[in-house]
């Protein structure tokens, strides 16, 4: 129950009986740093930047599996005849160990086609850069996104883009 009133559910996959190498190779994914945040923000207030925030809603229903998973019918929503079928995941679903690792893949690739370039010294820094000064700074943690630059413009137009092409809120 949200503080709204409102209800508020998902479908999370049992993680818990995933075996390594079977089911999943790697879980570890990459998060910046708080203190590159602060320092970015820093740079960013004293260069009198612009600066918006983005969130990924559903966000790790958007990262693709590399591994061939299966999940028993959720309760309540089995087929009648054919309880004991399967549902084969093509996405990650909440409480797959794998789930963080597929979002940051999709999200990183996903960066990478709008013309960014990964920090190779903090994942979580995004940098877009083209002709003169249309700079823009991605800083990433988990599905939350700040995105600096000292041209609004640009900034925006990266935004359209961004929600088009990607279940981004603004």
């Amino acid at each position: 129950m949200k503080s709204d009133g409102r209800k508020k559910a998902r479908l999370v996959a049992k993680g818990f009986s995933q075996v390594e190498g079977l089911d999943f190779d790697q879980v570890f994914s990459p998060v910046v740093h708080f203190e590159t945040v602060r320092l970015m923000l820093v740079l960013a207030t004293l260069e009198n930047w612009y600066i918006t925030g983005l969130d990924v809603q559903s966000t790790y229903l958007y990262g693709k599996l590399d591994e061939e998973i299966y999940m028993e019918q959720p309760e309540g929503f089995a087929v009648p005849g054919q309880e004991r079928k399967v549902l084969r995941l093509w996405c990650a679903l909440y409480g797959l160990k794998q789930a963080s690792l597929a979002w940051w893949r999709t999200l990183d690739e996903s960066l990478k086609e709008l013309g960014f370039e990964c920090l190779k010294s903090e994942a979580g820094i995004f940098f877009y850069k083209k002709k003169g000064t249309n700079i823009v700074i991605g800083i990433i943690y988990v599905d939350d996104a700040l995105f600096c630059s000292p041209n609004k413009a640009v900034v925006d137009a990266i935004k359209a883009q961004m929600g088009v092409q990607r279940p981004w809120r603004t």
